[in-house]
């Protein structure tokens, strides 16, 4: 377990950990680390999101120029859209699943307040990356395979997967996991690709995943994941090559009350 020397945020984070977690956590290079052994084969995608020289890229052209194209959005705009998905309030605790550099993480810290943000990801070097950039008590990172999630049931208030579900081997397993670990009433909030256009066009987008291992998810692939999984209050929101997918646990012993939104279009 982590040491009298440990920054705080991480002993938080191992105060969440499931106790048949399995692994021993080891904190290494300021994050905790659960993967002392790869437990699935990286594809094509993932193996780049792992490699030393993309963390630079992501920071000075990927996030500014090519994720702007591909979600049709500034990246203010997206925040904002995060924050009301997500309804973080203060002393939340807030999982960011596959977080890479830490981006995302570091924008819902002063959400929480004195609570807790956790950015996990699987891939060292961006990790390396987001410790490196994040000067903070309230965030602390985890490396970990977010197809087995190590946080106790019903430990998180809050979870955001953001530009990252495309990349992942089995995404309706960690849409279960992210599900699986949120508070009854907690939130959770996924941007992912998109199919559009006429059906040549996606088609030739879901071709595409043999070459690049980046999955073209179809409009009604993700809210009915979400439904699957026991979420509700599902939410949809379409723009360019990107869909945001919003939706809520269901709080124990008493009814959702659905918040005034755009309803997932159905197919």
């Amino acid at each position: 377990m982590p040491s009298a020397t440990t920054p705080p945020a991480i002993s938080r984070i191992a105060a969440l950990l499931r106790p048949d977690g399995g692994d021993s956590p080891r904190t290494v290079d300021g994050y905790l680390d659960l993967l002392e052994v790869d437990t699935v084969r990286p594809t094509i995608g993932q193996r780049a999101m792992r490699s030393t020289l993309l963390p630079h890229i992501y920071e000075a052209l990927w996030r500014p120029i090519g994720f702007q194209a591909f979600t049709g959005r500034s990246t203010a705009a997206e925040h904002a859209q995060l924050l009301e998905l997500l309804d973080v309030q203060p002393g939340d605790t807030v999982l960011d699943v596959a977080c890479g550099p830490g981006n995302t993480t570091r924008r819902l810290q002063d959400a929480v307040g004195d609570g807790l943000v956790i950015g996990f990801d699987a891939a060292a070097s961006m990790l390396e990356r987001a410790v490196r950039d994040t000067d903070s008590p309230a965030v602390g990172y985890v490396r970990g395979d977010a197809h087995r999630l190590p946080f106790a049931d019903a430990s998180i208030d809050a979870v955001s997967c953001y530009g990252a579900l495309y990349l992942i081997e089995r995404p309706e397993q960690v849409i279960d996991e992210m599900a699986r670990v949120l508070r009854p009433g907690g939130r959770i909030a996924v941007l992912t690709s998109c199919a559009r256009g006429p059906w040549p066009a996606r088609r030739l987008q879901a071709a595409s995943r043999l070459l690049t291992s980046v999955r073209v998810f179809e409009r009604d692939d993700v809210p009915r994941a979400f439904a699957r999984a026991g979420l509700v209050d599902i939410e949809q929101h379409v723009s360019a090559f990107s869909q945001v997918v919003g939706a809520r646990r269901p709080a124990e012993g008493r009814p959702i009350t659905p918040r005034a939104r755009r309803p997932a279009p159905a197919r």
